[in-house]
């Protein structure tokens, strides 16, 4: 709706739609809340053909996904931008909040719903595969993988127990190390015994062709047949909007959120909440992150609905 400025005025600005902006933008406008969700088409999970693991829509492609969940958010009156939110400042009356055209929204609540960047390595070959060959999460494509050879990467300790959920999809298993000194004696010895061969030499290259991965190069020269590679990479936000608003990033680089009784998603900035993979609420996965708009937009609305019913608005 337009104020008498020209300004948009929504009840909630959303910044980004993909699982948990949409989510979020349902279940308010399932509440009669006037909703803009704002998406420069961005998505984390963008170089993956399809995703796994959500109920009744397993194998679906993420960008048939947001289609669908765009298509369940108008049913209720939301209503979408393709454009980024370059700035959200907060003012006595909620937010005024800045789209790449230069328009200007003004909203009582927002939610950042702009996700996470994975960091990949150089290595020739990571980014081509990353979505194909090389995926970061067992659940949503181990599957499809299962009983072919397989690799993981384990370069710290805290990815020993990363390794053990690829070794129940395959006989065939390599921990790749890339030059890192990373097992002790005990370590070593259980990952022997359960039959997974540790390389140590740093990966030169990630070989295929036409997104199917075939083969690891080493330093020594050495190629060793994988088809599926593992790695969890180091996480950045995606957006800037989180440290322009001063909320608290922890050294994985999620935002720090809070619940209460009344709810979660809740940050340090008064009516701002952070859904889905930006935030350190839960794990990084589509079902999650559903689960996890779903039920900010039930905390945001319940925001809203004491704010009317008090008279504080």
């Amino acid at each position: 709706m337009q104020t008498a400025n020209g300004d948009s005025e929504y009840d909630v600005l959303i910044v980004g739609g993909g699982p948990a902006g949409l989510s979020a933008a349902l279940q308010l406008g399932r509440s009669l809340r006037s909703v803009l969700v704002c998406d420069n088409d961005e998505p984390r999970n963008g170089p993956a053909a399809e995703s796994h693991g959500y109920l009744t829509r397993d194998g679906i492609s993420p960008t048939e996904l947001r289609r669908l969940g765009r298509e369940d958010v108008l049913t209720y009156g939301g209503e979408f931008r393709d454009e980024k939110v370059t700035d959200v400042r907060k003012d006595d009356d909620g937010f005024t909040s800045t789209l790449e055209s230069g328009e200007t929204v003004t909203s009582r609540k927002v939610v950042l719903a702009t996700g996470i960047r994975d960091t990949l390595p150089d290595t020739d070959g990571f980014e081509e595969f990353w979505g194909s060959g090389v995926h970061h999460c067992p659940y949503c494509h181990g599957y499809e993988v299962r009983d072919e050879p397989l690799g993981v990467v384990v370069t710290n300790e805290h990815m020993l127990d990363y390794a053990t959920l690829i070794y129940n999809l395959s006989d065939d298993l390599v921990a790749f190390t890339d030059g890192q000194d990373v097992f002790d004696d005990e370590s070593r010895s259980l990952f022997v015994e359960r039959g997974v061969d540790i390389e140590a030499e740093p990966i030169t290259a990630l070989n295929g062709s036409d997104g199917d991965l075939e083969s690891i190069s080493l330093a020594d020269g050495r190629e060793v047949v994988c088809h599926a590679l593992f790695y969890p990479p180091p996480m950045e936000q995606h957006s800037d909007l989180p440290e322009r608003l001063g909320l608290d990033v922890s050294d994985v680089g999620l935002v720090e959120t809070t619940r209460s009784q009344h709810g979660m998603g809740f940050t340090s900035v008064e009516g701002l909440f952070v859904a889905g993979d930006a935030s350190s609420g839960g794990p990084p996965s589509i079902p999650s992150a559903v689960a996890d708009g779903h039920a900010i937009g039930a905390t945001v609305n319940m925001e809203l609905s004491k704010e009317d019913f008090e008279g504080e608005q």
